[in-house]
């Protein structure tokens, strides 16, 4: 048994204690904002940022968009007039998203200071931040930002459990709109629902509290029914019936998985990575359980709403994109847990105890945002990308259709499919030769080769597009695309520069006089490259000349025999040659 005099000296020791604690923990903090900053100027841009962008630039030149997930675009077509390449209209996108990252820390922070100290609630926003895979991806441009942000102020709402018909409708609004953004915010209904049960059961007034709740749930519905139907009607369209079947294909693809913990790779990367985060989050669990039962630390009822921020883990284990960019999605309420851990140390843990915890813990986490917010930044810089899309640009100052991975040329019309491993799935799934017809009528003068899948125009051979994230083993190049679309590519595109191929054809002649039948699809003019001279339908074209040529059958021959190239373009500009070989995107 404690003295009297034992117990405040314990208790000075800790209030000397917690106030540094709070400074390191503020100074941590600091720091990972910082790294925010880095991240979103140096690091590379994935696919899916490029992506996204795609959507704002549809709609700024009114082609066809589907009204499923999209409802983020009209929040950005000021993008166009940051800059003419996609690179840094994606960096001031990045900016946006870290005030939303920022708006989702003030939430943390907030939830936490309900029940637990200012410095667990540092702690709780600290370990949110130093995640490895949020530092580089959690402000990422993509929809998960956003809709983080709003349903937190939600949660924040109904957590509070002191509910007023103006707040109700209001976070009624924001989940809408967080729905909107992106479906999988429908993800946190288990724990809304249970934190809504118990909030019910402790509440003084069950009746009033059911009205408040029965209004956010109205809210939600008719501000859904309102929005949607405003965006909709916005934008052109495709048909009703074609979103309603996106949406509900994509839940189907999400959630009805026959696996079971689809990305557990990546989940087995963090353990090992951020072992101290999962450490802590397993101390919060527990203090959480324990205090559940006791009701020393936190009374049942927070307990039992704060176990529900538990639940969000369980997607885990069925969600089919849990890539690393979905962790600061779904990580960001169970952070709160954090501030137990921190506070449950402290309580139940010896001065030594607690102390180690208080050093090893921040350690881990300042490694993290050394490790992933400075070093990955600048090892995998986006400077490549630029200049990529910047030579694009200047090759193709007019906007031209064209085939890529993710609408990497974001301003331009792209044609094919989505090249993400779901976009591929469905491809092989409906068995469609989408590409070939794409270069039959959508005319697409160039090919970024921008993914494995399209190893089929020699990428390999190039060096240009080997990364971590594409390999897929063997020494020779797997023929990815289905037989059509493969020979469709082969057929009408030729290497460029880099991982860039234009519309062209390359023409061997074994002898004189040897007649050639070629099929033109991309119409436009073309430069005869090379030492021959050649006869297009009995017509002389001599070389370095350049001929229009629209769709159909030519006929060719040349005195003598030899090689000629049919380039797209009237001398088409090429970038001086790179000194070494460069990827477009190197994985998570």
């Amino acid at each position: 048994m404690e003295t009297t005099e034992q117990v405040d000296e314990c208790n000075q020791s800790k209030s000397k204690v917690l106030p540094r604690s709070a400074l390191i923990l503020g100074t941590l903090l600091f720091a990972a904002v910082v790294a925010r900053f880095y991240v979103a100027f140096r690091y590379e841009v994935n696919w899916d940022e490029f992506y996204y962008l795609s959507f704002v630039h549809q709609l700024i030149n009114g082609e066809a968009i589907n009204s499923f997930q999209t409802f983020h675009i009209h929040f950005f077509t000021w993008l166009q007039h940051v800059s003419s390449n996609e690179v840094d209209q994606i960096i001031a996108a990045r900016l946006v998203m870290l005030v939303f990252q920022l708006g989702t820390g003030l939430c943390i922070y907030k939830l936490c200071r309900l029940q637990c100290s200012v410095t667990g609630a540092l702690f709780a926003v600290l370990a949110y931040f130093a995640f490895s895979f949020n530092v580089r991806m959690g402000a990422s441009f993509r929809t998960d930002p956003i809709a983080t942000f709003l349903v937190m102020i939600s949660l924040f709402y109904v957590f509070r459990d002191q509910l007023t018909w103006r707040a109700s409708v209001v976070c009624g609004v924001l989940t809408a709109v967080a729905l909107l953004i992106t479906l999988k915010t429908s993800l946190y209904i288990p724990t809304f629902l249970m934190t809504v049960l118990v909030c019910f059961y402790w509440t003084q007034d069950r009746v009033g509290y059911a009205k408040q709740i029965l209004i956010y749930g109205c809210s939600i519905l008719v501000s859904f029914a309102i929005l949607y139907s405003w965006h909709y009607f916005t934008i052109s369209g495709l048909s009703s019936g074609a979103d309603a079947g996106s949406m509900l294909s994509a839940a189907d693809k999400t959630m009805n998985q026959r696996e079971f913990f689809p990305r557990w790779f990546y989940f087995q990367h963090s353990l090992v990575t951020d072992i101290g985060y999962w450490i802590a989050l397993l101390l919060g669990i527990a203090f959480a359980v324990f205090s559940c039962f006791s009701q020393v630390q936190i009374d049942r009822a927070t307990s039992l709403k704060l176990l529900s921020l538990v639940l969000l883990l369980g997607t885990f284990f069925l969600y089919r994109n849990a890539f690393p960019y979905y962790y600061a999605f779904m990580l960001a309420p169970v952070c709160v847990l954090f501030a137990v851990a921190w506070d449950g140390v402290h309580h139940y843990l010896n001065d030594k105890a607690s102390h180690i915890f208080s050093i090893m813990i921040p350690g881990l986490f300042a490694v993290s945002i050394a490790v992933n917010g400075f070093v990955f930044p600048t090892k995998s810089t986006l400077d490549y990308q630029r200049d990529f899309i910047e030579a694009i640009h200047n090759i193709f100052p007019e906007p031209v259709a064209y085939i890529d991975r993710c609408s990497m040329i974001s301003s331009f019309s792209k044609q094919g499919f989505f090249m993400s491993t779901w976009g591929y799935e469905d491809y092989q799934a409906r068995g469609i030769p989408v590409i070939q017809s794409a270069i039959e009528n959508a005319n697409p003068v160039f090919v970024v080769a921008n993914t494995h899948y399209l190893d089929v125009l020699g990428v390999n051979a190039l060096n240009v597009n080997q990364s971590k994230e594409d390999e897929h083993g063997g020494s020779e190049p797997k023929d990815w695309l289905l037989a059509q679309d493969s020979e469709a590519l082969k057929s009408n595109y030729i290497h460029h520069w880099q991982q860039l191929f234009v519309a062209g054809k390359v023409l061997h002649f074994t002898q004189a006089d040897e007649l050639q039948v070629i099929e033109i699809h991309i119409e436009g003019e073309y430069t005869l490259e090379g030492e021959l001279d050649i006869l297009l339908d009995g017509q002389t074209w001599n070389s370095d000349q350049v001929r229009y040529l629209s769709k159909g059958s030519y006929q060719v021959s040349s005195a003598s025999a030899g090689e000629a190239v049919m380039r797209w373009g009237d001398h088409l500009h090429r970038p001086e040659s790179v000194s070494q070989s460069h990827v477009l995107f190197t994985g998570f």
